[in-house]
C-alpha cells in the first residue's frame, strides 16, 4: 500500500499536475491522522475493556471475602459476649458471702472472662487493592470510600484490642495471681498441665474488695468499646457485601 501511494505521488509530480499532488498529499495526511486516531481508539477500548475486566474480578473476591469476615464477626461476637457476661455474673457477686459463691463454678467464669480468640479477617483482596495501587480502578465508585473506612476502623479496633489486652496482663492478671488458682482456671480449656490445685486459696476475700470490682468494671468498659467498635465493622461489611453483590456468582 505504501509502494503504490509513493507511485502516486512520483506520476503526479512527473506530469506537473503540483496542484494535484498537494490535494493528494493533504488527503494521505488526513488518512494517516484518521488512521492512528483509530488505532488509538482501539487500543483505549481495549484498556478500558481489560480495566473492567479487573475491576469485575477484584470486586468478585472482594464479595468472597466479606461474606467470610461476617462469619468472623459473628463468632469474635459470640466471644466477647461471652466474656461480658462472665464479667457481670462475677461483679454481681461482690461482697456475696462464702455460702453463695460456692453455688457458683467461679474458675469457669473467670476463664471465660479473659476470652483467647482472635479477629483474623480474609484480606488478601484488600490488601492486593491496596497495596498494588488498584483503588484507582474504582475511582468515582463508592467502594474506594468503603475500602477507605475498612482501613481506618481497622486501625481503631487493633487500638482497642490492644488496650484491652494490656489492662488485662499488664494490671488484671497480675492483681489475680495471689487470690486465685490459674491452674484450676485453666482446666476449663482442659489444658494438660490444668487440674486441681493443691495449693488454691479461698476465694472469699477475693469477692469482698472493692478493687477487684473496680478492675472488672474497667475490663466490661474496654469490652464494650470492642463491641461497639464490632457494630460499626459489621455494618461496613454489610454495605460491601450489598456493594460487590452485582459481580458475585451469588
Amino acid at each position: 500500500m505504501i509502494k503504490l501511494f509513493r507511485k502516486i505521488r512520483q506520476n503526479l509530480l512527473l506530469e506537473g499536475k503540483t496542484t494535484k499532488y498537494f490535494k493528494y498529499a493533504v488527503g494521505e495526511i488526513v488518512l494517516v491522522v484518521i488512521g492512528i486516531l483509530i488505532a488509538l481508539s482501539i487500543n483505549n477500548w481495549n484498556q478500558e475493556r481489560l480495566k473492567g475486566f479487573k475491576k469485575r474480578e477484584l470486586l468478585s473476591k472482594l464479595y468472597i471475602e466479606f461474606k467470610s469476615n461476617k462469619n468472623v464477626v459473628a463468632n469474635f461476637r459470640i466471644a466477647e459476649e461471652r466474656a461480658i457476661n462472665s464479667s457481670m455474673e462475677l461483679m454481681s457477686l461482690i461482697g456475696a458471702s462464702e455460702k453463695e459463691l460456692l453455688r457458683h463454678n467461679l474458675d469457669n467464669l473467670l476463664f471465660q472472662s479473659f476470652p483467647s480468640n482472635e479477629l483474623a479477617f480474609a484480606d488478601n483482596a484488600v490488601n492486593g487493592i491496596v497495596q498494588n495501587g488498584r483503588l484507582n480502578l474504582f475511582e468515582n465508585d463508592s467502594i474506594t470510600s468503603l475500602l477507605n473506612h475498612w482501613n481506618s476502623l481497622s486501625e481503631i479496633r487493633k487500638i482497642r484490642f490492644e488496650k484491652l489486652d494490656a489492662w488485662n496482663n499488664e494490671h488484671f492478671l497480675p492483681f489475680l495471681l495471689s487470690h486465685i488458682s490459674f491452674k484450676e482456671m485453666d482446666s476449663n480449656a482442659h489444658y494438660k498441665w490444668a487440674g486441681t490445685s493443691k495449693v488454691k486459696p479461698s476465694y472469699y476475700p477475693l469477692f469482698q474488695k472493692v478493687e477487684f470490682e473496680n478492675f472488672l468494671d474497667n475490663a466490661l468498659w474496654l469490652h464494650q468499646q470492642i463491641i461497639e467498635r464490632l457494630d460499626e465493622t459489621d455494618l461496613l461489611i454489610e454495605e460491601v457485601i450489598q456493594a460487590t453483590k452485582p459481580y458475585s456468582n451469588d
